[in-house]
């Protein structure tokens, strides 16, 4: 499962997510890709 998320082939729910997060010891929005608007 972890390896579609990698992959993009899948998204986690947002249970799992803040389950991640937790596990990281990050917050949920540093799980996420910055995208700069320059190079879209």
């Amino acid at each position: 499962m972890v390896n579609g998320y990698v992959q993009n082939r899948k998204q986690p729910r947002l249970e799992v997510l803040y389950e991640i997060a937790k596990i990281l010891d990050v917050e949920v929005a540093d799980l996420f890709e910055k995208r700069n608007r320059d190079h879209e």
